[in-house]
């Protein structure tokens, strides 16, 4: 096990909510940045992102989210053209009901790419 860094949003940390493993052993990760005093009580989502992780734990890829969902699962497989994504949300309201969104990471996903590299993920569908 290793400590993976994504950054901060706002001055809160990006916290790792779930991950699915590629075929090539790299890991898809979905994160939030909730200001909540401990990772048990929730608070006001301030950033979302998806990552790539290498299987040396460096991040690859960072997609920040936009318009932001608080992410909390993920599915990840690969075709042509990048890598397809399902991603479920929390609303942390239990009269309010989680969303599926898809959507794809560029052809970049592929090959490993040098850290740092970071785009907004698009084209959301929400169902």
């Amino acid at each position: 096990m290793s400590r993976v860094d994504l950054g901060m949003v706002e001055g809160v940390a990006l916290s790792i909510t779930d991950g699915a493993l590629l075929p090539d052993g790299r890991l898809v990760v979905t994160a939030v940045a909730e200001q909540s005093p401990d990772s048990y009580q929730d608070g006001p989502c301030v950033g979302a992102a998806v990552a790539v992780i290498a299987r040396d734990g460096r991040v690859c890829e960072l997609h920040h989210l936009e318009p932001i969902y608080k992410v909390e699962g993920v599915q990840a497989w690969v075709e042509e053209g990048g890598a397809r994504l399902l991603l479920v949300t929390d609303s942390d309201d239990e009269d309010t009901a989680s969303l599926l969104l898809e959507a794809q990471l560029p052809a970049a996903l592929q090959r490993p790419q040098a850290a740092g590299f970071a785009s907004a993920v698009s084209n959301w569908l929400i169902r």
